[in-house]
């Protein structure tokens, strides 16, 4: 029918409007042909072409279309109305839905060429306008909720002062107020950034007392973070008007679509007023109803309330609350009423209540029954109680033998979480101490007696007490800054250091049965190894024991502790006594709880001790290859065990002029001040080879691969996190270029005779300093067939006065995990925006590409920082490209997919840079949605005398228009390198032949100057 030049070259220019399918016509004798490069169509399985168009577009409508549009469609092509329409100029677009992959999908189909006088075929065109389509309904769709969301927003804004809608992401606000006179809702105020300018409201509006805990409560992030599972998040402050405080309260709410905070102020002063006063007459009838008339303290209603209270906590698997029951009786009571009256019974029963309130002053204390008073021990009394309940014994002693004052029997009994279920196990227990120390006063007995957590089921004999008293002093002599315990073998009976019971909430300072106590706060991954260890010690097949393990604090934190003990024996071999001390690591900030080594904190602590002194030091960072595969195999619990072997190993290697870390995850470090870097790679060498042959864990054979990297510092005038950076770059050639082996980071003289980490420490510091030295440079990105300007790649330098000019990759590398590399990302972000709105007044339709660092994307932060980055700049994101390299396979691709979906989404283009130049482009390209893929130079410096490299450019750039990607080529030099490039999908280019990087005033005359 045709010739397939003249076919295709009409398609392609049909093609230039982006039509999704082209029909070819003939009017005369019906033939046509049909293409397209749209996946979509070709999976509608439509024939390419045949004799009939009329009668085939009815065939593969009644297939393909949608079933209530098939009416529309089929009138549209009877062949009479079609070319009468045609000819008149007066078809109209034909909207219609086809199904795809069982989905019914917006097109519409146009004319794109009409007959004309001399031709006898016409061309139309088909396009995808489906998201079009769906945005208008949408839009009517949000019209109708608008003005529905407006009687409701005028309903709620009656019940509040003040309503304020702020956009949770760019911070804009407005804010209403309700005219009663009107009933309407109104404007009263308007403007940008509400979370900045909160600041300067509260600071002059708030009082005083107020003013800390609204601004920590009212960022963006808390805003967030209390609505993430609740409907509202409710603050209550005081604002001061005329000189007055006024109690005001702030209801926060998300918008329907999540998009926008809704605040609603109101006044609650009045509300507040009654409320007190409401309060005030329960509180003083609650507190006579729970106040014994006659001493004036809490009285058996209240002990209940407070035995509830406890119980419920205690049920609701609150199992850990260290407390304590003291349980007294006045002893005679009975025979004083008898004998000299109730008013003289009620005397002694003040006197004796004023004696325990002033023994337990910092303990609520209740009578209970008439002759019979409870204390509850918590906080300091708690801490103390020993002591406390031993001082009201010697008082009642001093009173019977002066034969003055009221004598009270007591029992103290402490919470046992092991046994105690109910409160009133606690309560029992103290009772029946209270009655045999009752016994006691009645037969006049004035020695001491046992109490509470010394006698929880037997009493320990006075001697062997004694005997564990004196060890536990003896080894207090010797015990620097460790917790000691003795333990009695025979009874099960310890004593422990008060700090320990302090520290990690223990029942008290004597306990019966301390080991399985003290298992309960043993992390539950370390538990076996502690039990067993303990098991050995107790049934005598072990001497004494020294592990390592996690114990939990008051606070339910876990620390890492060192627990060392031994046996002693009797003399008649007979296992005695078990004593040891316990070493706290997390008391030491510096300490890491994993391994009980010095941490990262306490390595740069020691970097900056050696540099104030000037001493000269070789720094080796070490780290475990593929240790993530370790803990998807064995569990972290195995991982971590590694971890404290490989730490235990280093440390039992070093020598005494070193000192070893543990940094973060698997990395380790030594400092040495004596080791030349020759030694210290021989025995880095060493430890490679140890562990490449593999050890035991758990019955598991384990091989570790190892990296280092290593740096000498003899240059005192730079900082420690520049130190750490070139340490880091050392280490991360290590394990990405070269296998593992050491790897020195060379403090090299270059051209200017400073030294490298000399010159890197005054480039990191220019960061701090406003960006001193720091400056763009623009390479311009043209049109493929039209060589315009289109865009610009912006690009860092750095240069002074003494240094001169620096590229980015003498720095970058080295610096982009510092901590301060993401603040230079945002500079470098906000200054080429700013660039670019200049360059956008020449060309409107300027794109401004700015590259990404992986360790930018990993920032939890980096989302909100380029959001807030255009709404400060007031610039249009779909103007914004920016481009990421295949370093970023580093990054977690879930992470990194949720990254680049939200970035398109705002409307800013995602470009790969770089293509084809790692091992990992083709499976980027899968799994990210990318706007533009950059193929590198490397692939076409020898293009226009190597047929491979044309062959390996026709396959890329394919491959990205399949992803639905524009292509760009970097490294143009020379117009025939771009004659060749245009028989391809290129879209744009970037290279020398057009422009070198060039500073902005530059870019803004280059292309003037080109034309002329």
């Amino acid at each position: 029918m045709f010739s397939n030049d003249k076919i295709f070259n009409k398609i392609a220019e049909a093609l230039l409007v982006d039509y999704s399918s082209v029909y070819y016509v003939n009017a005369l004798t019906n033939e046509y042909q049909w293409y397209s490069v749209d996946p979509e169509f070709h999976s509608l399985h439509i024939e390419h072409g045949g004799e009939d168009f009329f009668k085939n577009i009815v065939r593969d409508a009644d297939k393909v279309v949608y079933e209530e549009d098939k009416p529309i469609f089929m009138d549209g092509f009877k062949k009479e109305k079609l070319l009468a329409d045609i000819k008149k100029g007066t078809m109209q677009s034909i909207e219609y839905r086809l199904m795809i992959d069982g989905k019914p999908v917006y097109h519409t189909l146009r004319l794109i060429r009409g007959i004309e006088d001399d031709e006898d075929y016409f061309i139309l065109g088909v396009i995808n306008i489906d998201e079009r389509v769906r945005d208008r309904e949408r839009l009517r769709q949000a019209e109708h909720e608008r003005a529905i969301y407006t009687r409701i927003s005028e309903s709620l804004a009656a019940y509040y002062d003040v309503l304020l809608y702020i956009d949770s992401d760019s911070g804009n606000f407005s804010e209403f107020s309700f005219d009663k006179k009107t009933g309407t809702i109104c404007v009263t105020n308007e403007g940008n950034n509400f979370f900045s300018s909160l600041t300067v409201m509260i600071n002059n509006n708030f009082y005083r007392f107020d003013k800390k805990n609204v601004l920590r409560a009212l960022t963006k992030e808390k805003l967030i973070e209390e609505l993430s599972d609740k409907k509202q998040y409710t603050l209550e402050y005081r604002i001061v008007s005329n000189g007055e405080p006024i109690h005001t309260r702030l209801t926060a709410m998300w918008s329907s679509d999540r998009s926008h905070f809704i605040i609603g102020i109101e006044n609650i002063e009045e509300q507040l007023k009654k409320e007190r006063e409401h309060l005030k007459a329960l509180k003083i009838a609650n507190e006579m109803a729970r106040r014994d008339e006659l001493t004036g303290i809490k009285n058996k209603n209240a002990f209940y309330e407070l035995e509830k209270t406890v119980q419920s906590n205690l049920d609701n698997g609150l199992d850990y609350l260290p407390f304590a029951i003291v349980v007294c009786d006045i002893n005679n009571l009975k025979l004083i009423n008898d004998t000299l009256g109730h008013k003289a019974g009620d005397e002694y029963i003040k006197s004796s209540c004023k004696l325990v309130c002033n023994i337990f002053a910092h303990s609520p204390v209740f009578r209970v029954g008439g002759d019979e008073f409870v204390v509850f021990l918590r906080s300091s009394d708690y801490e103390n109680r020993s002591t406390l309940i031993e001082d009201l014994h010697n008082q009642v002693v001093e009173n019977m033998k002066k034969k003055e004052g009221p004598i009270v029997a007591s029992g103290m009994a402490v919470y046992d979480p092991r046994n105690d279920k109910l409160f009133t196990d606690v309560f029992e227990r103290a009772d029946t101490m209270m009655y045999e120390n009752k016994k006691w006063l009645k037969k006049g007995a004035l020695e001491k007696h046992m109490h509470g957590p010394d006698s929880l089921d037997a009493p320990l004999p006075l001697e062997r007490k004694k005997k564990l008293d004196a060890l536990f002093e003896a080894f207090s002599v010797v015990a620097d800054g460790t917790y000691v315990y003795i333990c009695d073998m025979k009874y099960d009976y310890s004593r422990w250091s008060k700090s320990a019971v302090k520290c990690f909430g223990l029942p008290s300072e004597y306990m019966l049965g301390a080991g399985g106590i003290w298992e309960k706060h043993i992390h539950p991954e370390d538990a076996e190894v502690y039990h067993s260890g303990i098991s050995a010690v107790f049934s005598g097949n072990a001497l004494g024991h020294d592990m390592q393990y996690r114990a939990r604090k008051l606070n339910g934190d876990y620390v890492l502790c060192t627990c060392r003990g031994v046996v002693i024996r009797d003399p008649n071999e007979i296992p005695e006594f078990f004593c040891g001390s316990i070493r706290n690591h997390g008391i030491h900030g510096h300490i890491d709880p994993l391994t009980g080594l010095r941490n990262q904190y306490g390595f740069f602590e020691d970097i900056e001790a050696n540099m104030v002194k000037n001493t000269e030091m070789r720094i080796c960072m070490i780290g475990i290859g593929k240790f993530s595969e370790i803990n998807e195999v064995y569990g972290y619990h195995f991982g971590n065990i590694v971890l404290q072997k490989f730490g235990r190993y280093m440390f039992e290697n070093i020598r005494s002029s070193e000192s070893i870390y543990r940094l973060d995850g698997t990395k380790f470090a030594v400092i040495s001040t004596s080791l030349t870097v020759a030694e210290m790679k021989e025995r880095y060498e060493k430890l490679r080879t140890h562990f490449r042959k593999g050890f035991f864990v758990d019955d598991k054979f384990i091989i570790l691969d190892l990296n280092s990297g290593i740096l000498t510092v003899d240059n005192f005038m730079i900082d420690v996190q520049t130190v750490y950076a070139c340490l880091n770059f050392a280490y991360g050639e290590s394990k990405v270029r070269r296998q593992g082996d050491l790897v020195e980071f060379y403090n090299d003289l270059n051209d200017e005779n400073k030294h490298r980490i000399e010159k890197l420490h005054v480039i990191r510091a220019s960061i701090m300093q406003d960006y001193q030295g720091f400056y763009l440079l623009y390479q311009p990105v043209v049109d493929a067939v039209s060589e315009k300007i289109i865009g610009a790649e912006a690009l860092l330098r750095w240069r002074n006065d003494e240094y001169g000019i620096v590229p980015p990759d003498h720095f970058i590398p080295i610096l982009e995990k510092d901590p301060l590399f993401f603040k230079l990302g945002q500079w470098i972000l906000k200054t080429a925006i700013l660039g670019a709105k200049e360059l956008m007044k020449k060309y409107p339709d300027f794109i401004i590409n700015v590259n990404l660092s992986y360790t930018q994307l990993e920032k939890t932060n980096f989302l909100d920082m380029v959001f807030d980055t255009l709404e400060d700049t007031d610039f249009p994101p779909e103007h914004l490209c920016l481009e990421i390299t295949e370093r970023c396979r580093l990054l977690n691709i879930d992470m990194l997919k949720n990254i680049i979906v939200n970035l398109r989404g705002r409307g800013i283009r995602i470009a790969l840079d770089d293509f084809g130049t790692g091992f990992s482009s083709m499976e980027i390209v899968k799994e990210l949605p990318f706007d533009v893929i950059k193929i590198d130079r490397s692939f076409v410096m020898k293009i226009e005398e190597d047929m491979k490299e044309r062959t390996f450019i026709k396959t890329f750039a394919e491959v990205s228009s399949t992803y639905g990607a524009k292509v760009c080529v970097e490294g143009i030099e020379t117009a025939g390198m771009r004659h060749i490039l245009l028989n391809y999908h290129v879209h744009s280019l970037q290279g020398y032949y057009y422009s070198r990087p060039v500073e902005l005033d530059k870019l803004l005359q280059l292309d003037t100057e080109k034309n002329q």
